[in-house]
């Protein structure tokens, strides 16, 4: 029953949540685009605790792009400018930092959206539930870097190998880290069921950056009398 539940977990549940992923934002985007949308709270507030949202955005981002390559970086590549050991030792230390920011924007966005009277009033349940779990995810992430950085080089590898697996599709991905940490699971997990309820959630406004906003060129509005 271990085995079936380990394999489900991290054999078949990373390709449903992507396949759901990858479903909901393609036909949010194609079908339902204008409800696409964060309503933000940085108008809503006068205090001094802006700059968590800041904390927050720029660091869940270095954090998404370190796990990317650090998992997904084939053992062969990043061997030809370091060893295993030192790739653990920059993970573990960028991690730590990135991870702090994030969560210390996290904290801060918590207490104003409790402590600001607009911001509660224009806050509903969905808006309570991402941020939490967010909470949740990002603290398990540093609980991770902890046990990756008292743990053996061999076991912080196996973990790019699983990623490497799941993406080629192999049937014994799961196999690979059965016997890891609870923490490390229950880090994957969460973040499995982020990606499943990512475009369903004002979490979708990522996808849609005013890029464009860059390259425009200026215009002045001018009124007739």
């Amino acid at each position: 029953m271990e085995n079936y539940i380990n394999n489900f977990l991290f054999t078949y549940l990373p390709h449903i949540a992507m396949a759901v992923f990858w479903f909901g934002l393609i036909t949010r985007i194609v079908k339902t685009s204008r409800t696409i949308q964060a309503k933000s709270s940085q108008f809503l507030a006068g205090d001094g605790l802006k700059w968590g949202s800041n904390l927050f955005h720029y660091g869940i981002v270095l954090v998404f792009i370190g796990h990317f390559t650090g998992l997904f970086t084939p053992e062969k590549l990043y061997h030809l400018v370091m060893t295993t050991a030192t790739k653990r030792v920059l993970a573990v230390s960028l991690g730590a930092v990135f991870g702090t920011l994030t969560f210390i924007g996290i904290i801060i966005l918590i207490i104003r959206r409790f402590r600001n009277e607009r911001i509660r009033l224009n806050s509903n349940p969905q808006d309570y539930f991402i941020i939490f779990l967010l909470l949740v995810e990002v603290g398990l992430g540093l609980a991770s870097m902890a046990t990756t950085a008292t743990s053996s080089v061999e076991n912080y590898a196996a973990l790019g190998e699983w990623a490497q697996k799941i993406i080629t599709f192999q049937p014994d991905a799961g196999a690979v880290i059965a016997g890891h940490s609870l923490i490390y699971k229950l880090h994957i997990v969460v973040g499995l069921f982020i990606f499943i309820i990512f475009p369903y959630t004002k979490l979708m406004h990522i996808m849609v950056l005013p890029v464009a906003y860059f390259f425009r060129s200026g215009y002045q509005l001018v009124r007739r009398r």
